[in-house]
Formats: C-alpha cells, sequence, structure tokens
C-alpha cells in the first residue's frame, strides 16, 4: 500500500497536514516505521473519524485502508462495551488520554477485546487537532487471565473446602495461611493465635521431625507421605501424613513451605488392630493345624487301643466256642471272665470316645447350677467301692461337707469317676486315696490323692495330650487308653477351671482340679 499517492481523504485535512514540519523524504521513513509496529495504531479528528491508521491496524480488523479512512470508530465499538466507558474515553482523552480495556468488533463481526490507549494531538497554539489510540488485541491474554482467575476460585474453593488441613508456612515455622478445616483441626480460634504459633515447638510432638522434613525438602524439593506425630494445641496428639513443596524465590532460594496434612490416627489404630488380627489368625490357623494333626494322631492312638480288647474278645470267644465240650467248667469261667475284662474295656474305652466327640461337637448338654460338691463326690466313692473294696484300698472323704460349686453336674461326675478310678487302678493293696478340698480366691480346688505307684516328670508331660500314646497298666495289670484324662480336661475347662497333676515315683500321685464358687457367664 502506498502512503505516498495522493489520498484525498487524508489530504483534505489542511490543519493536521500544516502540523507537519518534515521532508516529504521523511515523511516515507516515518510511515515505515509506523507500519512495523505491532500495536494498532489509529489517528482521528477530534469528531473521532478515522483519518489514519498503520497495516497492523487493518491486518487486525480486516479492513482496506479505503474501506476505514472516514469511518467513525464507533464501528469499532461493540455494542456490550458500557456507554459510561466510552463517555469516560472521550472526556478523559481530552484531559490528556484513557487506558483500558474494550470490546471491539472487526469488519467480519467477530468481536476481540482490545488493550486501548489514548491521547491528545495539538499544535503549536496547543489547540487539540487529533487524537491517537494505541491498541493491541488481548483477547488470549484475556482468556489466559479468565483461566488464571477460574484456577485461582477453585484453588479458593478447594482451600476452603478441603477437609484435609491446608497451610502455607515461613521456614522459620510461622504460619502464612491455613484454611478452616486446619484451624478446627489444630484447635485455633483466631488469626491473632495463628500468628503467634511457633510451628516447630507448639505442633511437633519430636522436633526432630522437623529437621527431617526440612532435610528432605531441601533434597528434593518436595516431601511425600511424611508421617509425624503432632500435637494439636488441646494437646491431643495425631498421627498425620504431610505432603508439602517447597515455596522459593526469582533466585531459587527457600523460603517456605505449601503442603496438605491428613490425620491417619485412626488408620494407623486399624492398621495395628488389622494387623493384630492377622497375626491372632495365623496363631489360630497354626493352633487348628496343630489341633487336627494331633486328633489325628489320637484316632490311630484309639484304634490301636480298640483292636487289642476286640482281638481278646475274638480269641477267646472262638476258643470258648470250638473246644467247649472240652474244657473244664474253671476254664470255661477263665474264658468267660477274659471275655468279660475284654469287653468292659472296650465298652468303657468306647464310652468315653462318645462323650469326648460329643464335648468337640458342642452337642453334649451343658447346664450348670450351684450343687454340693461333697454330695457328688460321696456317690462316685459308693460307685467305685466294690473296686476298691477288692484291692483292700481304703477311700477318704475329707471334702467340705457344705462345699457349694457352680458347674454342670453330670460332667463333674464324670470327672472325680474318672479319676478315682485311675487312682484306685494304680494304687497297690492296702493303699489309701483322700478325697480333700480347699478354698482359693473365689474358688474351690478339689483334690484326689493316692499313695500308688507314682509317675516321673517325663509320664506326667505325656498326659492330658491326645498327640501322645501314654497308657499304664494298673497294680494288677488293669489297661487303660489315657482318654479318661483327656476328657476331665475338656470338661473342666468347659467349666472355666483348671487341672494339673503332682506325683512322684512309687510315693503317688495328686490329681487337682479347681471350680467356680459363684455364677459365671455362660459362653
Amino acid at each position: 500500500m502506498n502512503y505516498n499517492s495522493t489520498n484525498k481523504k487524508a489530504n483534505s485535512n489542511k490543519t493536521f497536514a500544516s502540523s507537519f514540519f518534515i521532508t516529504k523524504k521523511n515523511i516515507k521513513l516515518l510511515i515505515h516505521a509506523i507500519n512495523s509496529v505491532h500495536e494498532c495504531i489509529s489517528i482521528t479528528d477530534l469528531n473521532h473519524n478515522i483519518i489514519f491508521v498503520n497495516q497492523t491496524f487493518l491486518n487486525t480488523y480486516g479492513y482496506t485502508l479505503d474501506e476505514i479512512i472516514g469511518k467513525n470508530t464507533s464501528i469499532l465499538r461493540s455494542p456490550k462495551n458500557d456507554p459510561e466507558i466510552l463517555k469516560r474515553i472521550h472526556e478523559e482523552t481530552q484531559k490528556g488520554g484513557w487506558n483500558g480495556r474494550l470490546i471491539n468488533v472487526k469488519k467480519d463481526g467477530s468481536e476481540f477485546i482490545i488493550e486501548l490507549s489514548t491521547s491528545i494531538v495539538k499544535d503549536e497554539k496547543g489547540e487539540p487537532i487529533a487524537y491517537v489510540g494505541l491498541s493491541k488485541d488481548i483477547s488470549d491474554l484475556v482468556q489466559t487471565e479468565e483461566k488464571l482467575i477460574e484456577a485461582e476460585k477453585k484453588y479458593h474453593e478447594l482451600f476452603m473446602e478441603l477437609k484435609d488441613v491446608v497451610y502455607e508456612s515461613t521456614i522459620d515455622g510461622k504460619f502464612i495461611e491455613l484454611n478452616p478445616s486446619g484451624m478446627e483441626f489444630f484447635g485455633i480460634n483466631s488469626i491473632d493465635e495463628l500468628n503467634n504459633i511457633n510451628i516447630v515447638n507448639d505442633i511437633y510432638l519430636n522436633p526432630d521431625d522437623r529437621e527431617r522434613f526440612k532435610n528432605e525438602l531441601i533434597k528434593n524439593g518436595f516431601v511425600k507421605d511424611f508421617e509425624i506425630d503432632i500435637k494439636k494445641l488441646n494437646g491431643e496428639i495425631v498421627t498425620v501424613r504431610e505432603t508439602s513443596v517447597a515455596v522459593k524465590d526469582k533466585n531459587g532460594k527457600i523460603i517456605g513451605y505449601r503442603g496438605i496434612l491428613r490425620d491417619v490416627t485412626e488408620r494407623k489404630k486399624h492398621e495395628a488392630q488389622l494387623k493384630e488380627l492377622v497375626k491372632e489368625l495365623e496363631i489360630l490357623n497354626q493352633e487348628l493345624k496343630n489341633s487336627n494333626a494331633s486328633k489325628d494322631k489320637f484316632f490311630s492312638i484309639i484304634a490301636h487301643d480298640l483292636r487289642s480288647p476286640f482281638s481278646s474278645l475274638l480269641s477267646f470267644s472262638e476258643f470258648l466256642y470250638q473246644d467247649i465240650d472240652e474244657l473244664s467248667k474253671d476254664e470255661i469261667k477263665s474264658f468267660a471272665q477274659n471275655i468279660n475284662d475284654a469287653a468292659k474295656t472296650v465298652f468303657n474305652l468306647l464310652e468315653n470316645l462318645l462323650q469326648w466327640s460329643r464335648i468337640q461337637t458342642g452337642t453334649i448338654s451343658f447346664k450348670p447350677r450351684k450343687f454340693n460338691i461333697y454330695d457328688v463326690s460321696t456317690k462316685v466313692i459308693n460307685l467305685l467301692l466294690n473296686n476298691a473294696l477288692i484291692k483292700k484300698i481304703e477311700l477318704i472323704n475329707n471334702i467340705n461337707k457344705d462345699e457349694i460349686v457352680f458347674a454342670d453336674e453330670d460332667m463333674i461326675f464324670s470327672v472325680i469317676q474318672n479319676l478315682l478310678s485311675n487312682a484306685i487302678k494304680f494304687t497297690y493293696e492296702n493303699g489309701k486315696i483322700i478325697l480333700s478340698s480347699k478354698e482359693k480366691d473365689n474358688m474351690v480346688e478339689i483334690s484326689i490323692s493316692d499313695n500308688g505307684i507314682g509317675m516321673d516328670d517325663k509320664d506326667i508331660e505325656k498326659l492330658f495330650r491326645i498327640d501322645i500314646p501314654f497308657t499304664k497298666s494298673g497294680t494288677r495289670d488293669e489297661k487303660g487308653s489315657g482318654l479318661g484324662l483327656i476328657l476331665c480336661k475338656e470338661m473342666i475347662e468347659k467349666n472355666k477351671g483348671k487341672i494339673w497333676v503332682s506325683s512322684k515315683l512309687n510315693e503317688g500321685t495328686t490329681f487337682t482340679f479347681t471350680l467356680h464358687k459363684n455364677e459365671f457367664p455362660i459362653t
């Protein structure tokens, strides 16, 4: 475009042209310089009619020079502009200049935002002769600003509404900002109170944690899930996980910290409880495995113990069946006695096994109540008196006649019967067995003592266990399976008591168990 060509519209304003005292040679240079400027330059007369624009202006608005020269600047203004602002532009330009933003319209009707600066041109007498406008398209800048404002709004909303603690602090431990959740979390009631807090002394439980925190921030520029114990203003101690970044100045020097604290106190408790639960489950699982292994071995032992008396039953009954016509009366009686003894052994074993299985499966009746333990022990003594008389063993009941206990009477009857039967079995002729009681710590200790063959420590360790086969013949070669003692332990523990044994080889044995005097919760 040749600005040196004759332009009737441009040259018509003699007042404006006469104000220039430059040569035609320099006009070309001036025009080129103006066209090189990246901002839009426009010159209007005092009525705001356009008399000059540069090339950037034409490129921005989409007009040709002929289309825009002589037009009023009103064609460039969007109706969305505040009329008061347009009025103010005119007034302030006349006073010297105006600067601000407007919404302008291009030739194609599209709107965009400009940053406009105006000034007034005066002649040598100081009279205004024209207005100059310098503007640039700032649509992208405005969009960026809007996004920034939106981001700041979202950050502010996040800062205000986030339930975690959001803070900014100085490097020496003073809060610059703390969101409402943080104020509530620490128990801070005012800005003055916030400003007086020393984070190291008032918040950190262990000041060394602050040094570790600072060292990691200096090293990496951030910390993530930094777990520490802190204290609130009311003294409550909590565990938090902190994620923070270093705030730096323009020279890269760390001047503060900005981050988030999350209270993980309850989570830590739950994690600890879960770990403890897992540990308990592992122990229970191992106990279950051991119990199953023990029971497998136990059934193997029982099968072996059953085989022996059944072998006797089959053997003696077969002899009796085949040779009965050739046997004497005494021989027949002997065979019958052996068959009877074997049958009793099998019956007792099966009866104990049935009772044990009912305890294991929880199908046995459990009805604890208060009863007189002396009366129950007397019934057991009367039941086993013949067995004792055969071996001339004296049974002495020294249990307190007024002793009342709380337990399942049938179970305790079975326990005393098993223990007394064992005592008779392992006591020599003319021996003595004493039943006694003693109160201790709201419990009653019942003891059954004999002066029989006794046991050494190795044998004692095998008692009450289903995984170790332990049988011992009585003083008259009486047989047993060891299941009776296992049953005693199960039934005493079912009644929330304990059972133990003390013994010396060739001196005798004492079995003792405890029972509650008063009622206990049944589970």
